[in-house]
């Protein structure tokens, strides 16, 4: 990790959308980046000119078409709709320019389809923010350890619910849903069928069916205080489990040497067995307890920066992983407790 102003090679970069999200979360994360923020657009002319002013940023534009034109960008940052995003995207991509942008990818499976058909040998990555959380990275490396064996379920813990039917496509579900999603994507693989239980009085269960053989259970937890801790994901492998916790804890859990009838410690000496955790610190101001960092938002814009400049395909939040995520919420809306195949 580095600072923007060490960075001897930095990506020229053109930000489109400086709303809320954007300045709070986006802009704040570009510090630890290796980019040079050259140009802002957004349809409030005032807006982009005070942000420049903040930033120190020369050019801004109210028309994307214009900074595209500029010659002075390569690579944008999308923080719009996403119902904005196909249009968006495609010029960027025609122009020759690389995308990053925010979650969900589209709306429709469809729009993400169309992106991916653009993309040509440009770097596209989507922020699912989650699938980048360091805990998230660390549950990934444990469960792909030899001695931990194959994945048998996967438990995700989020506020949430999903309502029924094409129509519900502005919901929450599309726009937070593919938070968890992406998340046991990266735990799981690929998700073949999946089947919706609703609860008659809100929330219920999204059951994945991996490709694997694995299956997952997505706890709609309608109800749930958001602003409180209660996200949680846990893996449950052949020989351990892997438990994320407010995405600032890992637990392993590796077992102990036990007898059922004679055992007496539930610590038996030694270190190679029982559990291991990780948990982030506030004691000291630094980096690691930062949002930024926690919650993903460094790591989805590292990744797209990074595979930039080494000229490679990004691996994770790639328009791939948002296609299936895409067909995925799009297949829950239709189950009604049905088990509903997802589109190759």
């Amino acid at each position: 990790m580095g600072y923007q102003r060490g960075y001897e090679d930095r990506i020229k970069v053109g930000m489109v959308g400086i709303g809320s999200h954007s300045y709070r979360n986006i802009l704040p994360a570009l510090t630890y980046l290796p980019v040079e923020l050259v140009a802002i657009c957004d349809l409030d002319p005032a807006l982009a000119a005070k942000t420049a002013r903040q930033y120190g940023v020369a050019a801004t534009y109210s028309d994307m078409d214009e900074m595209l034109n500029s010659g002075t960008i390569e690579a944008v940052l999308l923080c719009v709709s996403p119902k904005m995003h196909p249009v968006l995207a495609a010029k960027a991509l025609a122009s020759g320019h690389h995308v990053w942008m925010e979650k969900p990818a589209a709306t429709s499976s469809a729009d993400v389809r169309s992106m991916l058909d653009a993309r040509g040998d440009r770097v596209c990555v989507v922020g699912y923010k989650k699938a980048f959380m360091p805990a998230t990275r660390k549950a990934v490396e444990l469960i792909s350890l030899p001695e931990t064996g194959k994945v048998l379920s996967i438990l995700a813990t989020y506020s949430m619910s999903i309502p029924i039917g094409d129509d519900a496509r502005d919901s929450r579900w599309v726009i937070d849903g593919c938070h968890p999603l992406a998340v046991m994507l990266e735990l799981g693989g690929a998700v073949e069928a999946v089947t919706t239980h609703r609860g008659a009085r809100g929330g219920g269960s999204l059951i994945l069916h991996y490709a694997s053989g694995a299956i997952g259970n997505f706890h709609l937890a309608e109800g749930a205080p958001v602003y409180q801790p209660s996200e949680r994901y846990v893996v449950y492998s052949e020989n351990a489990s892997v438990t994320i916790d407010n995405g600032a804890t890992v637990a392993f859990q590796r077992g102990i040497p036990f007898d059922y009838e004679t055992g007496t410690s539930f610590a038996p000496p030694g270190t190679d067995s029982g559990a291991v955790v990780w948990q982030a610190q506030n004691m000291m101001s630094t980096l690691e307890n930062r949002g930024e960092f926690l919650q993903g938002i460094y790591g989805e814009l590292f990744h797209f920066l990074q595979s930039i400049q080494r000229r490679t395909r990004a691996t994770v939040g790639t328009l791939e992983q948002a296609l299936q995520i895409s067909r995925i919420y799009e297949a829950a809306l239709i189950s009604d407790g049905t088990r509903v195949q997802i589109a190759n």
